[in-house]
């Protein structure tokens, strides 16, 4: 589990659930707590931290695990932004093992199986992959319909690199994914807890019944953050299956194999099984209706189910007016709803707004808990970081004098807004305004909080690597090469260059220079002397941050020094 002081909105729904998946489905997924503690004990024989050449071998012993599972398993290499070059740019994987199925639904099941340096990671998460694979196992005899996903993600403690590479990477399974399921952090204590966006809370109806399931408050802001955070972020339904009881030791040297409570964990892969199962069936696509009307989006549903609002590709979550205002312009509605097995129906519009000015801030009768409102020319104090999902909330203050609440998003009105709502807004500068009614329709109190929200598709792309070699005269390489891939509005890349300076020579005073030009004139540079006496073989990095306008090709020249001798080479991203 990714630990960051973020602020994410997760809604959830956590009672024993009755499950839609019959009961004689469910007889054989009977999970087996000793293989999950096996399993847990040999990947925490593996040191799986960024740095840790041991992640290679954690890797091949998980692709070798699908493959008993009788899964087609595939791997998916990456750069790290923090890593060591020898050998040249250290790269992490993905391991993908899928069970493929008669429909073109897809359902990913994943957990990472990397950890931070100095912890044997047990709980944060190989007794998460350990389940997954446990998963697989007990579905091997059950017929399915559609194709199953199992990822294994490295990366996730870095930054979520593994789960967004591989995002980006497969965007043409986005729309085709039912529901992605994010193990991480399950087996320590007694109960699991299960998260999911409101827009998607449907698909928790999929779950088969647990005791082990509690009831909590239903909207949670939370610092922790996991893989299921980059489904989110791609519109992807997504759930998390966690537990909380073993947030003091992970990270540390405590979180050990013998801690876990593998009852627990044998739970979970049971619901998640069970979850698969309950999904299978698939059904009717559900009904929906969307009109544009005077500059507002109008939805229905025959059955009342939520419907998720997509205004300009921004989810403005599932919004249970009915309606939306829209500002001036020509826009584009999506409304989406889904069935209890995951069906999934999209209705699209086209239309014209009306262009609503959000009233001035006033009063006190309603506050936005977080953020602030800024002047013109006034940077922004609020910044969001790696987070999907951003709560529309808000706090009364007079609650026996209001009658209504409005709330405006980037200039979109929501009538009646719920408190908490989770939208998930493209990254970019954001304003967020609430307004307070009271019964003879007079303003009470209005409230404004204007936010960055920072890029969460942040993609590493191995820049090359510069050498230095002094232990049998100066000599000095260079490599890189072209990376190509589809544009993505808003994604951003970090060009990681790999320094390896070698010196046995004990040359005296003598200086290595590494310099990368990147795309707009930015230069960065680092230089190595030597000490007397003393060898001084040193790795670095350069890192050079690309943030394209749009499609194109982007070049970065690389190139290393030492005395009079040199060398260059360039690399390039294209983007199409």
């Amino acid at each position: 589990m990714r630990e960051s002081l973020i602020l994410r909105v997760a809604a959830v729904l956590l009672i024993v659930l009755t499950g839609i998946a019959p009961a004689a489905a469910l007889d054989n997924l009977t999970a087996d707590p000793v293989r999950i503690e096996e399993m847990t004990h040999d990947l925490c024989t593996f040191e799986r931290s960024s740095e840790s050449k041991d992640r290679t071998a954690a890797a091949t012993y998980i692709a070798a695990a699908m493959e008993e599972r009788g899964l087609s398993v595939s791997t998916g290499r990456f750069a790290y932004t923090n890593c060591y070059f020898d050998p040249p740019l250290a790269l992490s994987s993905n391991i993908i093992g899928v069970r493929e199925g008669e429909t073109d639904r897809i359902v990913i099941i994943s957990a990472h199986y990397d950890t931070v340096h100095g912890t044997p990671g047990a709980d944060d998460n190989a007794a998460g992959v350990a389940t997954m694979l446990e998963v697989a196992r007990i579905l091997n005899a059950t017929p399915l319909n559609q194709t199953v996903y199992f990822i294994a993600f490295g990366g996730e403690e870095t930054g979520l690199d593994g789960s967004r590479r591989w995002l980006a990477d497969n965007q043409d399974i986005h729309g085709r994914t039912v529901v992605a399921i994010n193990l991480d952090c399950i087996a320590s204590g007694d109960r699991l807890l299960i998260t999911a966006l409101p827009q998607h809370r449907g698909i928790l109806d999929a779950l088969p019944p647990s005791a082990c399931v509690e009831e909590t408050p239903a909207q949670l802001l939370d610092a922790a953050r996991g893989d299921e955070i980059s489904f989110r972020a791609a519109g992807i339904p997504a759930l998390r299956i966690y537990e909380r009881d073993s947030h003091a030791i992970i990270h540390t040297p405590d979180d050990r194999p013998e801690r876990l409570n593998y009852t627990l964990a044998a739970e979970c892969a049971g619901i998640v099984a069970g979850t698969v199962v309950g999904l299978d069936a698939g059904g009717d696509e559900p009904e929906i209706d969307l009109s544009i009307e005077n500059g507002t989006a109008f939805f229905t549903t025959p059955n009342g189910a939520p419907v998720e609002v997509i205004v300009d590709g921004t989810s403005l979550g599932a919004v249970p007016s009915g309606s939306v205002t829209l500002p001036g312009g020509v826009h584009t509605v999506e409304a989406v709803t889904y069935s209890p097995t995951g069906a999934k129906a999209v209705a699209t519009a086209t239309g014209e707004g009306v262009g609503i000015v959000p009233p001035a801030v006033s009063g006190s009768a309603v506050t936005i808990p977080w953020g602030d409102e800024i002047e013109p020319g006034e940077d922004i104090p609020t910044q969001l970081a790696l987070s999907a999902a951003v709560p529309l909330s808000y706090r009364i203050d007079r609650p026996e004098e209001v009658l209504r609440v409005d709330g405006y998003f980037d200039g979109i009105l929501i009538r009646d807004l719920e408190n908490g709502l989770a939208v998930i807004p493209a990254p970019g500068q954001h304003s967020f305004t609430v307004a307070a009614y009271g019964a003879d329709g007079s303003v009470l109190g209005v409230d404004r909080a204007d936010f960055l929200l920072l890029q969460y598709g942040k993609v590493d792309i191995d820049g090359g690597l510069l050498e230095v070699d002094e232990t049998g005269g100066i000599a000095c390489s260079a490599s890189a090469r072209t990376h190509t891939r589809t544009y993505t509005p808003g994604e951003r890349y970090w060009v990681v260059v790999g320094c390896d300076y070698r010196d046995t020579a004990e040359v005296f005073l003598q200086m290595a220079e590494f310099r990368v030009d990147g795309p707009g004139g930015r230069k960065y540079e680092c230089r190595f002397f030597d000490m007397p006496v003393l060898n001084d073989t040193r790795q670095s990095e350069i890192v050079l941050l690309l943030d394209p306008e749009g499609p194109g090709t982007y070049h970065w020249t690389i190139s290393c020094s030492e005395g009079g001798h040199r060398a260059a080479e360039t690399g390039s991203l294209v983007l199409r």
